[in-house]
């Protein structure tokens, strides 16, 4: 009894270990059953609008009044944005690159370059990214599932 006692324990140790080390980015989740692409997948709307570390929500608002964002499992996406003077609509494809730390958008719209952002969060309700901005302003956005 004593021997399944101390394997029951080891186990318990190891298998805390690996959960815990699993955890692919910096807010988590430790584990989960649906694949990157599958959490990725939705309908998106940003919830919280960070620069610096510190909260820029409201002045987003101000300028983005609503957003839909639809990720396809396929790889493509469509958004559209409602502004304070006026909408646009946009369309493209995206990807995991980096070994999936990273999600890579490219617009359809001709002459766009690629965007790249590091994943901070993924489950199937929140999806959060930061990205370094040309003018050295590191932005995060935090995506809420719709």
């Amino acid at each position: 009894m004593k021997t399944f006692a101390k394997i029951a324990v080891a186990a318990l140790f190891i298998g805390g270990v690996t959960l815990t080390s699993c955890k692919k980015y910096e807010e988590g989740p430790s584990l989960t059953l649906l694949s990157k692409k599958a959490r990725i997948a939705g309908t998106w709307g940003v919830e919280k609008f960070l620069v610096d570390g510190v909260d820029k929500t409201s002045d987003y608002r101000a300028f983005v009044t609503s957003e839909t964002i639809t990720m396809e499992k396929d790889g493509t996406y469509s958004s559209s944005f409602t502004y304070a003077l006026g909408s646009d609509t946009d369309a493209g494809t995206w990807e995991l690159v980096n070994d999936k730390a990273d999600f890579k958008t490219l617009s359809n719209e001709t002459g766009s370059t690629p965007d790249t952002m590091v994943i901070v969060r993924l489950t199937n309700k929140e999806f959060w990214v930061k990205e370094k901005t040309p003018g050295s302003s590191l932005e995060e956005i935090h995506y809420m599932a719709k």
